[in-house]
């Protein structure tokens, strides 16, 4: 309780000193003190909560926003009837840019996967992804993977491609995902928000293994709601064996046409002017007189 009665101090002074039109609350414990000093300021509050199952701060600030916008229909049940927009997921700019682009698929006969587990990467991921390249490697698959490793395991999964000569891309990180995206035909990840809504920018069908100990399993949920669409197909970790994800991953690597159509289930879940939509939303609702600098 101390630390909240800080930080609401702390965010007076910045409010004070920065004077905004708006404020935007984008979840967690950090974003409850701005969000009630903005409250008490008189400052208009609005919300962007990410996933289907919104965290406990923007539950609670919910009540008091002006507006709400949602990158899940499945978080509508939570807010007040009335204050909620779907407005789809923001992408980064460089993604975003990076689809304008229009890379195109990497060249060559091989069916290529993008396999990552966020900016840490995810070592369940990981060690999937060697074991599937086994498997490909010894059936004769033209098939490769592109693997986000994250920093951890960059190195020990880099030996293991070389020993075994595996067909595997491993690399740690980059700002210039989007690059990525472009080049593969299909992708393997966990289920967070920002994820789903960058693949689907691209049009690239998904295999989802949502993180198992989210809050409120509310990766479990993303996954649902974009698979539901046609999109992809999701497991439970304890499910997404070899075989299961690589027997998935077949049906689209056999079926052009069948991977096609779940393209563009993935490329119509996109919101690609969602932040400019969120924006503009927010600017009418706060009038004119009070948009002096936004």
């Amino acid at each position: 309780m101390a630390m909240m009665v800080k930080g609401i101090s702390s965010a007076f002074s910045v409010l004070g000193r920065r004077r905004p039109d708006l404020v935007f609350g984008v979840g967690g414990y950090a974003s409850v003190p701005v969000a009630v000093a903005a409250l008490m300021a008189g400052v208009p509050l609005f919300l962007q909560e990410q996933n289907a199952v919104p965290g406990r701060a923007n539950r609670m600030l919910g009540r008091m926003a002006r507006r709400v916008y949602v990158g899940f229909e499945g978080a509508v049940p939570y807010f007040p009837v009335g204050k909620v927009e779907v407005t789809g997921n923001p992408v980064r700019r460089e993604i975003a840019a990076a689809r304008q682009q229009g890379t195109p698929l990497e060249e060559g006969d091989s069916f290529v996967v993008f396999a990552l587990g966020g900016s840490q990467g995810a070592r369940a991921i990981s060690r999937l992804v060697v074991d599937m390249a086994r498997r490909v490697k010894r059936e004769g698959y033209a098939m490769k993977f592109v693997l986000q490793t994250g920093p951890g395991e960059f190195e020990s999964v880099s030996a293991t491609v070389r020993e075994e000569q595996l067909p595997i891309e491993p690399f740690s990180f980059t700002e210039r995902i989007g690059e990525v995206f472009a080049r593969c035909h299909a992708v393997v990840m966990r289920a967070g928000a920002l994820s789903i809504a960058e693949a689907a920018l691209f049009g690239k069908p998904c295999i989802l293994i949502p993180y198992p100990h989210a809050a409120d399993r509310h990766q479990e949920r993303n996954a649902e709601e974009f698979c539901a669409t046609g999109a992809g197909v999701w497991m439970a970790q304890d499910k997404a064996t070899e075989e299961k994800v690589l027997e998935a991953l077949m049906k689209w690597f056999s079926n052009p046409r069948r991977r096609a159509a779940a393209g563009e289930a993935a490329m119509g879940f996109s919101r690609p002017d969602a932040a400019a939509q969120i924006v503009l939303s927010a600017i009418r609702r706060v009038g004119k007189a009070e948009a002096r600098r936004v």
